[in-house]
């Protein structure tokens, strides 16, 4: 192989490299905007959400957070028959029907799933029974 040729190859393998770094970067970008996310902190024995609209067929991320000195649980049928997942302290847990996490105090974990019924749907606390809150699962034709 000539020295042109060599160039020339090597600037086709920088062009290629260029490409597929650009196509993996973006879809990390585009991916992480794609998911639909749910701030939950657990404080002074409530549920404080933050949310924005929530539609149907969206990847949704539920990140719950215990600032509480008490055990608490988040737990909701909305999980009910889907592909869930739960990371916690680096412990990754996949399953349908996943019911739920408990959360000791200062714990914090993330829900991960396909948003697929609309309603509003419950989560509570079955530790504190009065601990409950809501979200509203939108169509996306409702939008």
């Amino acid at each position: 192989m000539t020295h042109g040729n060599r160039r020339m190859w090597w600037s086709g393998v920088g062009t290629v490299l260029c490409v597929v770094s650009l196509m993996w970067i973006s879809e990390g970008i585009l991916g992480a905007q794609s998911e639909q996310v749910v701030d939950v902190t657990i404080k002074d024995y409530r549920f404080v959400t933050k949310q924005s609209t929530l539609r149907l067929g969206f990847p949704t991320v539920i990140k719950v957070r215990n600032e509480d000195a008490e055990r608490h649980d988040f737990s909701s049928t909305m999980f009910e028959g889907i592909p869930t997942q739960i990371e916690k302290d680096g412990v990754v847990v996949y399953g349908r029907g996943v019911g739920g996490v408990f959360l000791g105090p200062k714990q914090e974990a993330t829900i991960r799933f396909d948003m697929t019924r609309p309603g509003r749907h419950v989560f509570r606390c079955s530790i504190h029974p009065t601990m409950n809150g809501e979200l509203l699962l939108l169509s996306a034709e409702a939008v």
